[in-house]
């Protein structure tokens, strides 16, 4: 049996007990589907304490249910799963860097009141009113600095790369400062976007130093492990070294 609970606003207790059917599948989907397409950052519990095993048409049925919901996961925040099952960390460190703009935790059955106050940290207050990207400083004196606090937006991508470009025709090279508050993920129409996706490549070669501020974890090793492999100069800094990187990054 699986039960879906909202415990408090934005944030879902999903709980497994006994052996786990592809119909028990299809009502959590009935369930939850509606929590992950409504507005706003999430938490969730997943509470497998008590679950005993899980059938191969289940498995099926949750793999689809999650590849279909794909575009929803970002909203995500933090994912409390409580178990006494080692083998559950395990998979849980396998999945951490495949779903890394997620924090996934494990927490004993007797620590269920710190799993909800940890998963509850991540509902937060609707953004989609203001761009999740938005141009800080204009670029006027050769340091584009930029923020991210929410959702990437085709529009707000729009705007900043319109802003390097006009910084970019007037010094020729341009720094990047990016201060990082909250992510959400993108628009996956992004993706399809030929032009905003030449206009990244085109833009390597036109940048010097890139500074990026109070980035999460996982996006610190993707900079310190491809900085190496890019013609631009990559650091990272705390979210408390925002003078230290906007001095480094102007001097570049």
């Amino acid at each position: 049996m699986i039960t879906v609970q909202e415990l408090k606003s934005r944030l879902i207790e999903i709980k497994l007990t006994g052996v786990i059917d592809a119909s028990d599948v299809e009502a959590m989907k009935r369930e939850l589907t509606p929590a992950l397409e409504a507005k706003g950052k999430m938490g969730l519990i997943l509470n497998v304490a008590e679950l005993d095993d899980l059938t191969g048409d289940a498995l099926i049925a949750d793999a689809k249910f999650e590849m279909s919901m794909l575009s929803q996961w970002h909203k995500i925040g933090r994912v409390a799963v409580v178990t006494d099952k080692q083998a559950f960390e395990a998979i849980l460190n396998w999945f951490d860097p495949i779903l890394p703009m997620i924090d996934f935790r494990c927490f004993a059955p007797g620590d269920a009141a710190a799993a909800q106050e940890w998963a509850g940290e991540t509902a937060k207050a609707d953004k989609t009113d203001s761009p999740g990207l938005r141009v800080i400083e204009d670029g006027s004196d050769a340091l584009l600095v930029f923020e991210l606090d929410g959702k990437m937006t085709e529009d707000s991508v729009h705007e900043v790369f319109a802003a390097f470009d006009r910084a970019v025709e007037q010094h020729g090279e341009i720094n990047l400062m990016l201060r990082m508050k909250d992510y959400e993920g993108f628009d996956f129409g992004l993706l399809g976007d030929r032009d905003t996706m030449m206009s990244k490549f085109g833009a390597v070669g036109k940048v010097g130093r890139y500074a990026i501020v109070g980035a999460p974890g996982w996006m610190r090793t993707i900079v310190k492990t491809m900085g190496p492999l890019m013609p631009i100069d990559m650091r990272s800094f705390d979210a408390s070294e925002e003078t230290e990187a906007r001095t480094w990054a102007a001097n570049g």
